[in-house]
């Protein structure tokens, strides 16, 4: 039961500790400041009673703090924080009155405790413990997430180093180096003019292969451009079995994707499947309401083709990072494609 509060209000038990520490330290602080100087100083129901009231207000925050993600999941922290704060000291005054009232009601002393002047001094302490306590919880709930942020976004660098380093690996490798130039080779000697097409898509995709390499993000146009010369050069190579049809209604400047996706889809498209003239493999790129789809149709080819998926995984995981959003995997008896939103700002990273 301990461990699921501790989980409900995020925090651990040195941060409960410190809090009942300081607690314990204010009330002796009060006291003496009050003149009083004997042994009752150091008693703990006034700490434990400041320690309850400390609780209590964290758990109105945690209360108003759930609530408002799910109303405004994406909305910006500090307004969050403020309606929090406001709803919370609102319900925490509310509590308080009326748990004095009950007890005021209970021994006979209304006239007393629920005057004017003793009703303006309760409430003025009432908003400065909450706002101390308060403020101690949201300082220590915006540092562990400032850490989980950092954490993230170490993550995300480390991931996005992996992706680059094994697409520009991909693209650079001996073997694909080696069948390139093999291709090359044998379109000269029977077609000149397509090793001419060959060649300059070839090193178009170089060139563009090593400017993205230091990139983080890259804008939606230049990463289809890239992914037309990849394609035509994998037509040049494979056949006309294999086609792109490309189809964007808002390709706009403002949206951005990290360097190589679209590529990594489409050679996952054709490492599991095949084309023929009869029967060509027609890859599909649509760019539809802020989004990004790539689809084709199952075609496997004869012995299965088994991949480690480790690029997929670690484009789904930058995608979650960035716009906080899941890649959409669809896959059925005919046909295969994965959504991914794509981002409006380059400020993502």
């Amino acid at each position: 039961m301990w461990q699921a509060f501790l989980r409900y209000l995020q925090v651990d038990r040195t941060f409960l500790l410190l809090v009942f520490v300081f607690s314990y330290l204010l009330v002796i602080s009060n006291r003496v400041r009050a003149g009083m100087m004997s042994w009752y100083v150091l008693t703990p129901e006034g700490p434990l009673a400041s320690f309850a009231a400390a609780l209590l207000i964290f758990v109105l925050l945690r209360f108003w703090l759930n609530r408002q993600a799910e109303v405004a999941p994406s909305g910006n922290r500090h307004s969050i924080y403020l309606r929090s704060f406001a709803l919370g000291l609102g319900a925490y005054l509310l509590f308080t009155n009326a748990l004095g009232l009950l007890i005021a009601a209970l021994f006979g002393n209304l006239a007393r405790n629920f005057n004017p002047e003793t009703l303006l001094h309760s409430n003025l302490s009432q908003v400065v413990d909450f706002v101390l306590y308060a403020g101690l919880y949201l300082a220590y709930h915006h540092s562990q997430q400032a850490a989980a942020y950092r954490q993230q976004l170490a993550d995300y660098q480390q991931q996005l180093a992996a992706l680059q380093l094994q697409q520009l690996k991909a693209q650079m490798n001996p073997h694909f180096v080696f069948n390139a130039l093999n291709t090359l080779d044998e379109l000269i000697a029977v077609a000149p003019e397509q090793a001419s097409s060959y060649l300059q898509h070839f090193a178009s995709l170089y060139r563009m292969s090593l400017r993205y390499a230091e990139q983080q993000l890259v804008p939606l146009s230049d990463e289809l451009n890239f992914a037309r010369h990849y394609f035509q050069l994998m037509q040049l190579r494979l056949g006309d079995g294999y086609q792109l049809e490309i189809k964007a209604d808002d390709q706009g400047a403002t949206y951005w994707l990290p360097p190589f996706s679209l590529q990594l889809l489409l050679e996952n498209a054709l490492l599991h499947n095949q084309g023929s003239a009869a029967q060509p493999l027609r890859v599909a790129v649509v760019v539809r309401d802020g989004r990004l789809e790539i689809s084709n149709p199952l075609q496997p080819k004869p012995v299965p083709v088994t991949g480690n998926g480790v690029g997929l995984a670690n484009l789904a995981k930058q995608w979650l990072f960035l716009s906080g959003e899941n890649i959409r995997i669809s896959r059925d008896t005919q046909q295969f494609s994965v959504s991914l939103p794509l981002l409006e700002e380059h400020a993502h990273v």
